[in-house]
């Protein structure tokens, strides 16, 4: 007898395609994109093209989220050709977005980022300004693409409140008392050695320099920050946090969480704080 119920797992999750290949035919998962991205964009959606003359070197495309009576837009990827990035073209393409969610409506973007890659902490929490406190352990599950592979798919929900300023203010993370203590390995890493008790209305909390580097060159090391991370965040988050700044300085990158109120027009509570 064949079962009818909802796909539980990101593991899951992957055994579609197999199945539209053999109901349509089709042969590569390029067909399966490119129509639930036109579908996505009829329904509601937004697909936005960065072009450079007639080649389109980057895109985003996001969808209609809900959260109880909270409908919001959802930004699922945000992509450049791999010689454009760090051109600007990232930027320009979110704030495109944020204007096309001011004008229809929605006063909240939300998309997931790993929390221990500082290129998209700087880029998300201290360039756009979003915060973050709701944290998903392993979200996607395995990844096999060379940005992810090697470790547990963790992510934090980024909150965009599209009335919020869009830039944080810097700082010295010396001035703040430190969540984690970390000892050098070699060159620019670092490992985790342990977690401070600790308290206060703002901490810091340190996270690989380079997360990608340390994944390759001290796997067991990844793993370990991962792992306590995921603990540190998660009580922190639990204990009314929110991460609301970002920084890196010497070769060592910090989160800055703040408790207590976070940004004009920002909620006091999580609308993700079960999960998405």
């Amino acid at each position: 007898m064949v079962v009818i119920r909802e796909v539980p797992s990101p593991e899951g999750m992957k055994d579609v395609f197999p199945v539209a290949k053999s109901a349509w035919g089709m042969e590569e998962a390029e067909s399966f994109i490119a129509d639930m991205l036109n579908a996505l964009k009829f329904h509601g959606g937004l697909v936005l093209g960065a072009y450079d003359g007639g080649r389109m070197v980057g895109f985003q495309y996001a969808f209609i989220g809900r959260r109880g009576k909270l409908f919001y837009l959802y930004s699922h990827m945000t992509g450049v050709v791999e010689e454009k990035k760090y051109s600007g073209i990232g930027y320009e393409l979110k704030m495109a977005q944020k204007r096309w969610a001011r004008e229809n409506g929605f006063k909240l973007v939300a998309w997931t980022f790993d929390p221990l890659m500082g290129l998209n902490a700087n880029f998300n929490v201290r360039k756009l300004g979003v915060i973050a406190r709701t944290y998903l352990p392993n979200f996607y599950g395995l990844m096999t693409d060379k940005l992810n592979r090697g470790a547990e798919t963790d992510r934090f929900v980024a909150e965009w409140w599209v009335e919020s300023k869009s830039e944080r203010e810097s700082f010295d993370p010396a001035s703040f008392a430190a969540v984690n203590s970390t000892a050098p390995l070699e060159g620019s890493m670092r490992k985790l050695t342990g977690i401070n008790k600790i308290t206060g209305n703002e901490l810091v909390v340190e996270i690989p320099y380079s997360f990608t580097e340390l994944k390759s060159a001290h796997p067991e090391a990844a793993v370990e920050w991962r792992v306590r991370s995921r603990e540190i965040f998660t009580s922190l988050f639990s204990s009314g946090y929110a991460a609301v700044s970002f920084t890196s300085s010497g070769k060592r990158s910090y989160y800055l969480l703040r408790k207590g109120p976070v940004g004009h027009g920002v909620p006091a509570t999580s609308p993700f704080s079960g999960g998405l």
